[in-house]
């Protein structure tokens, strides 16, 4: 059976409900997925996995939230050749040029380390709307499809 892993990070709650609808996008296919926070995880936790997730709120300015600083900063140490990865997360417009930085912060590093990103970055704006949910349950529903396929 194929597994995935998600690791996130949320202030405000705004990622944690996106987190949950993208795990319901996930259980749609038959793949067996763990959730663990931020603070919880190591970046070794991913190589057991055929792929992962990382869900993270951009922190004012544009910078990694620092419950993910060090998981951030200790992926350098961690190969992740031809592994499948998206990332997503929440930020706040107000911020402008750095909406959403964290959230391509971490794709650069994950593509700079061999990694596959699968799916475009999705960064939602504050609290989802309906639609922004959909949005989020179809990521990890597609996710999955690309991690269920391969092969």
């Amino acid at each position: 059976m194929k597994k995935i892993i998600l690791i996130y990070t949320s202030m405000t709650g705004n990622t944690e409900i996106l987190v949950e609808e993208v795990l319901k996008g996930i259980k749609e296919l038959d793949i067996d997925v763990t959730v663990k926070e931020a603070f919880d995880s190591l970046p070794t936790d991913l190589l057991g996995y055929d792929g992962f997730l990382i869900g993270t709120y951009t922190w004012e300015g544009g910078e990694i939230p620092d419950e993910f600083m060090d998981f951030y900063e200790e992926l350098d140490h961690v190969n992740l050749s031809k592994k499948k990865a998206a990332v997503f997360g929440s930020g706040d417009s107000y911020y402008g040029s750095t909406f959403g930085a964290a959230i391509d912060l971490f794709a650069e590093k994950i593509q700079e380390l061999g990694g596959e990103l699968l799916l475009p970055n999705l960064i939602i704006d504050m609290y989802p709307d309906q639609t922004e949910l959909n949005q989020c349950k179809e990521f990890g529903r597609k996710f999955a499809d690309f991690i269920f396929s391969e092969d």
